[in-house]
């Protein structure tokens, strides 16, 4: 007879379980009390021998619904079963429904806003890269987002800007790649939020012209020196001086013609020109 009654039991159990399964209506997810209400959820409240008082609502960005008679009521960050017990409260105790038995069921949950940032110019692959930790493809620093991308182009610059928005103002970082890559300095890669922005620009060029055996526009590297100009347009020709290097460099909107010597360093968008020697 023991066997029996504990058999009856678990068939009761299982016919329980069962039962809940197909009170859930097809495709909806049956919710769980550890899940916490957040706001843009969808919720169907309903007050036990009172149906005028069931009522389907979406939470408030503020996380507070308006319910019938009692007003306002913040359930965002709580559970189903803890909103159960403040909305009963609140009946109960304005003296609306005596000993109130409320339900609250999520019917939709909010979509979760994708984490993401954008990487754009002189990368491989340019685009909009995910932050969400689930997603295998997910990002989360500079050099994560610069790896996932293909890494940087021939033409990128030898830093790149990382653009955020802060109390509403955009703040733009400037990061030295070439700390972050080839020295490995940790502290440049910074960790990424959702929204920022990651440009890597177009490299640094100079230019040259007159006596040089190649002349034309070069790309710009770090501490580059007018020597080192010369070299890379493979030197002067027989006819070019090196007290004839002028070195015109923009300030402002006005160019100006400035004398130079072969230790100099140049800057971005200088343009060298060598001079005809004079027999």
């Amino acid at each position: 007879m023991r066997q029996q009654s504990t058999l009856g039991g678990l068939w009761r159990t299982l016919l329980i379980i069962a039962l809940g399964w197909i009170a859930v209506a097809p495709g909806t997810v049956a919710q769980t009390s550890s899940a916490s209400i957040a706001p843009g959820d969808v919720l169907k409240i309903s007050v036990y021998g009172n149906p005028d008082l069931t009522t389907i609502t979406r939470v408030m960005p503020n996380g507070s619904i308006t319910f019938p008679l009692i007003g306002q009521v913040t359930v965002g960050g709580a559970t189903p079963a803890q909103a159960e017990v403040n909305i009963a409260d609140r009946l109960s105790r304005g003296g609306f429904v005596r000993n109130a038995a409320v339900s609250v069921f999520v019917q939709e949950r909010s979509p979760v806003a994708a984490s993401t940032v954008t990487l754009l110019g002189q990368v491989v692959r340019s685009g909009t890269y995910t932050l969400d930790k689930d997603s295998p493809e997910a990002v989360s620093t500079l050099v994560t987002l610069l790896a996932k991308a293909g890494g940087t182009t021939d033409k990128a610059a030898d830093y790149c800007y990382l653009i955020r928005n802060e109390n509403g103002q955009p703040r733009k970082t400037r990061v030295d790649l070439i700390d972050l890559l080839r020295n490995g300095n940790v502290k440049t890669n910074l960790p990424l939020a959702n929204g920022d922005i990651v440009l890597v620009p177009e490299m640094d060029v100079f230019y040259i012209y007159g006596e040089v055996q190649k002349p034309g526009r070069y790309k710009l590297e770090r501490d580059m020196t007018v020597m080192q100009g010369l070299s890379v347009a493979s030197g002067m020709t027989p006819r070019g001086t090196v007290k004839g290097i002028v070195l015109n460099r923009l300030a402002g909107t006005t160019m100006t013609s400035l004398g130079t010597n072969l230790e100099d360093r140049l800057q971005p968008n200088d343009v060298l020109y060598v001079k005809t020697a004079v027999f």
